[in-house]
């Protein structure tokens, strides 16, 4: 085990809080990385070398001992052992006579802190290795590398047996180290009630697997409380609930792509339902598929003839008011006899009646696509979003 100048500090703060003596913590080297005494950090401890080769304490009685070494003091000098060998050594100045108690009480934080050091090291990387493992199953699926990750995580204790509610968050961090941040919210992401697991997928995004065991609505005001008290730029996905690996895998999806359409068409909002959104997001997965062409040009060949705007906005209207012709009218402003002529008129060019179902969900999502494609202000998307 590497001990951290982080860790050296603390032990010598903790210790010196109990002691009122200076402590030196010196590394496996020989150095002294962490003192109550600035100015002896960074040079070599020749007592402690001799320590860390025998791994035995040595005392140093008075200045006279002290001067025959190199950048020794009179004081009592531990050595620290982890896995069966001197990981460190710990230096309380003072007469070892006088010293002793308190020397016992400095060893002591010492090594509880090392422990803990090292209990934590051990955890964070099963931690890593679990959020690894179900990365690469995220990624790969059906595929051997998915199913064999999909094993692992099993031999590690993750297994899908109660039906689970993924939410995803995404954070930016502006001026601040987003690593700090991260390590807080996986800490305070995790103690929550009703959250299974924490996944961190990526440098900006972490996965909570819900057991439901709390009112959804309950569990995310508590998301947003962490997260509002670390950061202020986020956006939350809340996927479907799902009780299979291959279900939460496309459920992770689901809270995914929600955050990528909501956060695109209401930007001022910070949680995002897959439920709510989830026709804006088959939307989105259109547009980049090959079948946008065909409903664009549904569009165009309406277009082309000299009524073609008003037709446009007609069916626009339409849509937007749930197919209700009362409605419509009152909106456009015109007579219903006049709106039934124009959604003839729609059937006559592209033959598709909107006023039959299956054909209003065809023309819709071709309004949809040539408005991606073309913006002007569509009032029933933006009901829709």
């Amino acid at each position: 085990m590497i001990i951290t100048t982080a860790l050296a500090n603390e032990i010598v703060a903790r210790a010196m809080a109990i002691i009122h003596h200076n402590v030196n913590v010196i590394d496996h080297r020989g150095q002294i990385i962490a003192s109550g005494e600035r100015h002896r950090i960074g040079g070599q401890h020749e007592i402690a070398r001799e320590v860390i080769r025998t791994g035995k304490r040595i005392c140093i009685h008075n200045a006279a001992q002290a001067a025959r070494f190199q950048n020794v003091h009179p004081g009592i000098n531990h050595p620290i052992i982890y896995d069966d060998r001197v990981v460190m050594v710990v230096g309380i100045s003072g007469n070892p006579a006088a010293i002793s108690r308190y020397a016992e009480l400095a060893v002591l934080t010492a090594e509880l802190l090392v422990r803990q050091a090292a209990e934590m090291r051990e955890t964070n990387w099963q931690q890593r290795l679990h959020d690894t493992l179900f990365c690469q199953y995220l990624e790969q699926g059906t595929a051997p590398a998915g199913q064999e990750a999909l094993q692992r995580l099993g031999e590690l204790g993750f297994v899908f047996d109660t039906p689970l509610m993924p939410v995803v968050v995404t954070v930016q961090a502006g001026q601040y180290p987003l690593s700090d941040i991260l390590s807080t919210l996986l800490r305070e992401f995790s103690q929550l009630s009703g959250v299974r697991d924490v996944i961190l997928l990526g440098s900006n995004e972490i996965l909570l697997l819900n057991t439901l065991a709390e009112p959804r609505e309950t569990l995310l005001q508590a998301v947003e409380f962490v997260l509002s008290n670390q950061i202020s730029h986020y956006h939350i996905g809340v996927g479907v609930q799902a009780s299979s690996a291959p279900d939460i895998r496309e459920a992770i999806r689901f809270a995914r792509s929600v955050i990528d359409v909501g956060s695109k068409v209401q930007p001022q909002r910070q949680i995002y339902y897959f439920r709510d959104m989830a026709m804006l997001c088959l939307f989105r997965v259109l547009e980049d598929s090959y079948m946008v062409n065909f409903f664009i040009n549904n569009i165009r060949q309406l277009l082309e003839h000299d009524s073609g705007d008003v037709l446009l906005d007609t069916l626009s209207s339409f849509i937007a008011n749930n197919a209700e012709p009362g409605k419509t009218s009152l909106q456009l402003g015109i007579h219903r006899n006049t709106l039934t002529y124009r959604l003839q008129q729609i059937k006559k060019h592209i033959q598709l009646d909107p006023m039959v179902f299956t054909d209003l969900t065809q023309l819709a999502v071709s309004v949809h696509c040539y408005r991606r494609q073309y913006p002007r202000q569509s009032e029933w998307i933006d009901a829709l979003s």
